[in-house]
Order: structure tokens, then C-alpha cells, then sequence
């Protein structure tokens, strides 16, 4: 009798499955098994059934998890079958048809945010760039600053 890992849960479902087109992927994902922490995993595959993945997490046969699909959301499945670190899954209910072609379908999503600097040995370069950065509001701070520092000056010239 085959190991458990080696095992495959038949249902109707795992049943049609294996006619379902499936569509190469080899994206990132996270992983989400009984609500504990997630766990990357790359999805090798997708179908509208279900997803075949590769992880280092140890799942059981009949277990249900919960997958990041890129693009079409987060949907539930159940480990079918597994071997060697790879797994198929299906889903709890098929996918709509729109939602598996968006499935990882778009670019990776990219980090907007700005790096910061980093300060060069006499400082010169993280101040420009900081300055730079900020000077939509640093202009007209250091124009209202000096006249502040104006108005203080003749206050103080007059009172002598």
C-alpha cells in the first residue's frame, strides 16, 4: 500500500478535475493551512478545479487550506494527493472561468515606495537628497522661518 503522502482522495470533484485544462503558472503564492501562519508556496498549476503547488509545509490528505490566487482572490481547497513537497489541491468549488484567467495572469506587483537614502561619509549626499524630497513643503517653511526670524530682529532692534 502506497505511503499517505503518496496518497489521492477520489471524489467526483478530483474526478473531473483531471479533464479540467490547466494552466502552467510557477507563481508565488501564500498559503494558509487550519488558520495557522501563512506559507509560501509556488503554484505550478491552475485549473478551474484546483491548483497543484510546491511548498516545504508538511500537508495531510483530505487537509483544507486556504490559497492566494494573484489577481482572482482567496479561495479554499483541500489537499487531494502529494509527493515529494508537491501537492494538488482542489477547490472547494470550481472557479469562475474569468477568475481563473486572471489568476496570476498580471505582472507582479511592484513596490511604490520611495528608498531612502543612504547617507554617504560626509552626510552631503543624504542631505540634498532629503532636501529634494521634501522640498515641496521645506521652501515655503524656510521662507515663513525667515520671516519670523525678521520680524524678531526688528522687534528686538525698536526695543533697544
Amino acid at each position: 500500500m502506497p505511503a499517505l503522502e503518496s496518497s489521492l482522495i477520489e471524489t467526483d470533484q478530483t474526478m473531473n478535475a483531471r479533464t479540467a485544462e490547466r494552466r502552467a503558472t510557477d507563481a508565488p503564492s501564500t498559503m494558509r493551512a487550519d488558520g495557522c501562519t501563512p506559507v509560501d508556496v509556488v503554484v505550478l498549476d491552475i485549473s478551474r478545479s484546483g491548483v497543484r503547488i510546491m511548498t516545504d509545509a508538511a500537508l495531510d490528505i483530505g487537509q483544507e487550506i486556504t490559497i492566494g490566487l494573484a489577481g482572482a482572490g482567496v479561495t479554499r481547497a483541500f489537499v487531494t494527493w502529494g509527493r515529494d513537497g508537491e501537492y494538488g489541491c482542489a477547490f472547494e468549488r470550481p472557479i469562475a472561468p474569468e477568475d481563473e484567467a486572471l489568476a496570476f495572469s498580471r505582472a507582479p506587483v511592484k513596490q511604490l515606495g520611495i528608498a531612502s537614502p543612504v547617507p554617504s561619509d560626509d552626510g552631503e549626499d543624504y542631505l540634498r537628497e532629503l532636501y529634494r524630497r521634501h522640498r515641496v513643503w521645506a521652501v515655503p517653511w524656510d521662507a515663513v522661518l525667515m520671516t519670523l526670524a525678521m520680524l524678531v530682529l526688528i522687534w528686538a532692534f525698536f526695543r533697544l
